[in-house]
């Protein structure tokens, strides 16, 4: 094809003019084909597959009949266990009151449905339903699994009643759509994902999916417009400029689509397919030789990051950091000022090699007040994509609000244990998106409850100023004003302990100063660290042991409302909330950590009436006895696992 059309230049120029023309009508005609009639109603799979695909992402890319552009883009969204699990989870927690048996039948009911056993399943949601009949939760569930059956009109009678109990509720709205979308109802789509886009105004998989179920009806113009939406909320969204593309391409609006492309590709290189390449060479805008596109920028080597500066927070009386002892740098008292500001350079190395390109260098004023003339950072969006942080590695200003956004089908659970912040962001489902503004400086390590190999890092630079390395571990900074400064590098391999221990102190007065820091490391490059404060398990038990010692004290004295409190907060609060119980299972087995949580469970249960046979209070401590021995049994074994496991860093 390539010698075709360098042959066919050089005959003469009306002629080659006539064959790229006759080229473009029939890569259009071939890309309205492609959309047109390639685009099944629906690709359901199991969710054990769905898994492994995603475990083989290069199998699927080698398969053309299993992978097309438009089963990727131009479908509805495949129902699995992460969308059943999501119309659970994207609920307000403040509603969910359902009564445990209801829950059992629900729990039972999703199990039935990944196994693909859809009629046992809807038996058990039909005995949560008897239970709990004004649950939008329960039938927004029993909606999705039957969508996963296909049993799509027994779905939208189930998401209607969920929207009639709560028809506020945008992600209810958004899998209801989804559903007609699955189940080839356009129209109905249409009208559900419009009213989930007025009550979620910035939902970015609402306008996708608007988007696709114009498409079915072919009205394009109105599919153009729902992607520029979506654009206008986040420009870096690659899906919806590759489905932009796509559908200004079938309007034979070629040059118009092939920006589109580009930064489809430009940001995911997942975009690059051949027809999409064809149409760019075609133009003249992608060089299929070099395989790049043409006059674009070429990358370049990695440059040392230009001194920034960061947003001012509200003084704290006390420091939180402390300064470096015995720095070769240290400012005499009576030192005076002689120039305004001061020129700051050095080297870093951990390890006697230059550190990764995520490091990062910061001078924080010891007022913890601003430096003159800092402006306030930018927003940033972390996208969960191919159950990835995207970007994985950020550098964020106190004060700086950042969004987390699904773009994947899966549910996440994004969370943080690191000192100071803390956060758990619980379920976000396929399209939502959820901010936080942070206000504590310090390094974040980002991961997600539901992936455990999904990681990311944030760091919340302080007040002053920051830089990252160049290759060669170089930094520098550029008139910073002359004052006194806590200077610390960080990295995501260094422990909390080689952090700390290479903090300086740098007071300025405007002579050039030169820092060098040579960091010894116990850890290898590419692992990280949570900087998060060390746990006594022990205290854990401690608290547990009260609290369930003085619930069976107040059960004895007939305070029978106050004694269920107490070993409710045994149970969630200190075993579970402190972090007992995911030490246990992380170390060991989740099956352990629920067989010790089921002990004091039991307690709890016969306090409360639950039992079966008479309760005595010399049982109830007997059983508390037990399990505190238990608990104890694991905590020593824990902490002795977690000895070893530091001193074989």
């Amino acid at each position: 094809m390539e010698s075709k059309h360098k042959k066919t230049e050089s005959t003469n120029l009306l002629k080659n003019s006539t064959l790229t023309i006759a080229g473009l009508a029939v890569l259009g005609a071939g890309l309205w084909a492609l959309m047109h009639y390639s685009a099944p109603i629906s690709n359901l799979q199991s969710y054990a597959s769905y898994q492994e695909s995603n475990k083989n992402p290069e199998i699927k890319k080698n398969n053309p009949e299993k992978s097309t552009p438009q089963d990727i883009q131009k479908t509805a969204p495949e129902t699995n266990l992460g969308n059943l699990i999501k119309t659970a989870t994207s609920i307000p927690s403040p509603r969910t009151t359902l009564p445990r048996q209801a829950l059992e039948h629900i729990q039972k009911g999703m199990e039935f449905t990944e196994k693909g056993e859809f009629n046992a399943g809807s038996m058990e949601f039909e005995k949560a339903s008897i239970i709990s009949p004004d649950s939008p939760e329960l039938y927004s569930i029993w909606g999705a699994a039957m969508r996963m059956a296909k049993k799509f009109e027994g779905a939208n009678r189930r998401f209607a009643r969920a929207h009639e109990l709560s028809p506020n509720d945008s992600e209810i709205t958004f899998n209801w759509a989804m559903s007609q979308l699955e189940g080839d109802i356009p129209e109905d789509a249409i009208r559900l994902f419009k009213k989930t886009i007025d009550l979620a105004p910035n939902h970015l998989m609402a306008y996708n999916l608007l988007g696709k179920s114009y498409g079915r009806k072919k009205m394009y113009e109105q599919e153009v417009s729902a992607y520029k939406k979506a654009l206008e909320i986040d420009p870096d969204f690659a899906l919806i400029h590759f489905n932009l593309g796509i559908v200004l391409g079938i309007q034979k609006k070629f040059e118009s689509a092939a920006p589109h492309f580009l930064k489809a590709i430009e940001l995911d290189k997942q975009y690059e397919k051949p027809f999409v390449i064809q149409m760019l060479t075609a133009l003249g805008k992608y060089d299929s030789a070099s395989e790049r596109p043409i006059n674009q920028p070429k990358p370049q080597a990695p440059k040392s990051e230009p001194v920034k500066q960061a947003k001012v927070a509200p003084a704290k009386a006390e420091e939180k950091k402390k300064e470096g002892s015995g720095s070769e740098h240290k400012m005499e008292e009576g030192s005076k000022k002689v120039n305004d500001t001061t020129h700051v350079k050095g080297t870093i190395l951990i390890n006697g090699k230059a550190p990764s390109p995520n490091t990062l260098v910061f001078l924080e004023t010891k007022t913890k007040m601003r430096s003159p003339g800092q402006k306030k950072g930018a927003t940033l969006t972390i996208h969960q994509n191919g159950l990835n942080f995207q970007p994985r590695h950020s550098v964020i200003q106190v004060g700086t609000t950042v969004t987390f956004s699904n773009h994947d089908k899966e549910v996440h659970n994004i969370y943080s244990k690191s000192l100071s912040n803390q956060f758990n962001l619980g379920a976000m489902a396929s399209g939502s998106f959820k901010s936080i503004e942070f206000h504590t400086a310090g390094p974040i390590v980002l991961r997600c409850n539901m992936h455990k190999d999904m990681i990311g890092t944030l760091f919340v630079v302080p007040n002053g100023y920051y830089t990252q390395p160049n290759a060669k571990g170089e930094y520098e900074f550029k008139n910073v004003n002359s004052e006194g400064y806590i200077m610390q590098v960080w990295a995501p391999m260094l422990s909390p302990d080689e952090v700390a221990n290479n903090i300086r102190s740098a007071d300025l007065t405007g002579v050039d100063q030169t820092f060098d820091f040579d960091i010894k490391s116990a850890s290898v490059p590419g692992e990280i660290h949570d900087m998060t404060d060390p746990t006594d398990y022990n205290a854990i038990v401690d608290n547990i042991e009260r609290e369930m010692f003085q619930a069976i004290e107040d059960w004895k004295n007939g305070k029978k409302f106050i004694s269920r409190k107490r070993m409710l907060m045994a149970v969630t609060k200190h075993y579970a909330g402190e972090g007992l119980k995911g030490a246990i299972a992380k170390s060991f087995s989740s099956k352990r950590s629920i067989l010790l949580e089921r002990k004091l469970d039991k307690i709890r249960k016969e306090i409360s009436g639950y039992g079966k046979t008479p309760v005595t209070e010399a049982s109830l401590k007997s059983q508390a006895k037990f399990a505190v021995a238990a608990l104890r049994n694991n905590v020593k074994e824990l902490e002795a696992r977690i000895g070893v496991a530091a001193e074989g860093k």
